[in-house]
């Protein structure tokens, strides 16, 4: 309006006459006139500018004002929305027969109930099989205000805003040591309210079980939890940053899928198996380049348990136990279980019978063969299991085996919690007759060792004239990964449905 006004002044000036051109000097005008003329000209000139910038800010400062008054009464929502949850608890847990509620005052938005906002999906999965436990509506209570929306559903508080949400206050979601713990709120009712919402929570159905064909403990496959909701950038937030588990999350369904992997076994398959992605190097794969020389399959990408949990579990059962004859030169083991409490160097060769049963070596460190041997001196099928809370290392011509001219993997199994071979600078000719898992460790090949069994591995790189023998012997065998102390054994899941009415 103040530039449509000044345009008018000007165009009314420019059209009066009243200009030099039209009145030569000495005749109309004079040069005192033209001067007032001009003072006239500069200072409506001023003036519409001073009124231009003042209207601006004006408009400026009442869109700031705008943006403070739906900054405050959002976040007023989430702080109410936080005293709706602990009611909600309430009501849903059975602790209370029915709660009322108020959001304080609105002067933009508006509060909704929507029964159908949000889906869970919780599956059993294993290699061949997805078996659904439970499937069911989430729903919300959501406040739209201008610039941001805020919602209760599953017993969290979520916050939206340019298209993208985020955690606000966390869900009652515990995925903690052999136990998920997941009380389920589901909300129905319908309407919408602004100006002062309140209402009235009451419960329809509270604690029943979410998944009750579903025996404890579990014995194998992996718990899949999936959201569906307008909000799963924020529970992939709190999964993937507060919780235990792998989560994956997909925006093109807008869609987040936490998975829960409890116990289970790993079959001894393939020659190497890694986590991340092979490099088998640049020579030719026959031991004469710059390559490993592997014979056998290989597969890469697969995901592997740490046996970090099943080690410190053993390091706890075997503390206690004594260590035995290890590293005693001319010492034989026999079957029972030896605990090192501390990092284990040999300085010695070590002896293993198993003739009278099973061995198990626990050792709270790092075990560093350096140039000595492991051997099962007997010929039975009994075996020895390692259980190293470290690295595994070896310089020289170390070995581990049998007696055997053959190779018997599957008579020495390693469990390492860190890293295979690392620091062990010229590995030399080593020499495993082993399985080896170490799903933590990122393996370089090099020098001239030798593995003849099988090797579990986050990352492989191939070098130098090392080589990986497959035992056929080993097909079908499988290695037991039970009893680790993080894994998901035990599923306290409950479904509870409250009806919230608006007024």
């Amino acid at each position: 309006m103040i530039s449509r006004r000044l345009a008018s002044c000007l165009a009314a000036m420019a059209s009066d006459g009243s200009t030099e051109r039209d009145f030569p000097r000495g005749r109309g005008r004079s040069r005192r006139s033209d001067r007032g003329q001009s003072e006239l000209v500069g200072t409506v000139l001023i003036l519409g500018l001073s009124m231009a910038v003042i209207g601006t800010s004006v408009a400026l400062g009442g869109v700031a004002l705008g943006d403070l008054v739906s900054t405050a009464e959002a976040n007023n929502v989430e702080n109410g929305m936080s005293h709706l949850s602990s009611k909600l608890s309430l009501v849903a847990l059975g602790d209370a027969d029915s709660q009322r509620f108020s959001l304080g005052l609105m002067q933009e938005g508006s509060v909704s109930v929507q029964p159908d906002a949000g889906r869970i999906t919780i599956s059993n999965v294993t290699n061949d099989s997805r078996t659904e436990l439970f499937d069911s509506d989430l729903g919300a209570i959501v406040y739209s205000g201008e610039s941001r929306a805020v919602a209760y559903q599953g017993g969290g508080i979520w916050s939206k805003q340019d298209g993208t949400s985020r955690l606000a206050s966390p869900p009652e979601y515990y995925y903690r040591g052999t136990t998920l713990t997941f009380p389920i709120i589901q909300v129905t009712g319908e309407g919408t309210v602004g100006g002062q919402p309140t209402g009235r929570i009451t419960p329809v159905g509270v604690a029943t079980d979410a998944v009750p064909n579903v025996s404890t403990p579990l014995d194998n496959g992996t718990i899949e939890v999936k959201i569906r909701s307008a909000y799963y950038e924020g529970w992939y937030e709190y999964f993937n940053q507060r919780t235990d588990g792998e989560t994956l999350i997909y925006h093109a369904n807008e869609t987040v899928v936490s998975r829960l992997t409890v116990p289970d076994e790993i079959q001894l398959d393939t020659a190497v198996s890694t986590q991340s992605e092979y490099n088998p190097g640049n020579g030719n794969g026959n031991g004469n380049g710059n390559s490993a020389d592997i014979d056998g399959s290989v597969e890469d990408n697969v995901a592997h348990r740490s046996a970090k949990p099943l080690i410190e579990q053993q390091v706890s059962d075997a503390r206690g136990s004594g260590s035995g004859c290890l590293n005693d030169d001319g010492c034989t083991l026999t079957n029972g279980t030896y605990f090192y409490d501390g990092d284990l160097t040999l300085t010695n060769d070590t002896k293993i019978d198993t003739s009278g049963g099973d061995v198990t070596i626990v050792v709270d460190g790092t075990v560093d063969l350096q140039n000595h041997d492991i051997r099962v001196t007997d010929t039975t099928d009994n075996g020895v299991s390692y259980y190293i809370n470290g690295s595994l290392r070896a310089t020289g011509n170390a070995e581990v085996g049998t007696t055997s001219s053959e190779p018997e993997a599957e008579r020495n199994v390693f469990y390492v919690a860190d890293g295979f071979l690392d620091s062990s600078s010229g590995t030399g000719t080593i020499n495993f007759d082993a399985v080896i898992y170490a799903p933590d460790a990122a393996v370089e090949a090099t020098g001239n060792g030798q593995i003849n069994g099988a090797l579990v591995a986050n990352s492989l790189d191939g070098g130098g004239s090392f080589g990986i023998d497959y035992d056929e012997d080993l097909a079908g065998t499988t290695i037991e990964l039970t009893g680790a102390a993080d894994l998901l054994t035990y599923l306290h899941v409950s479904h509870n449905t409250v009806r919230v009415d608006l007024n």
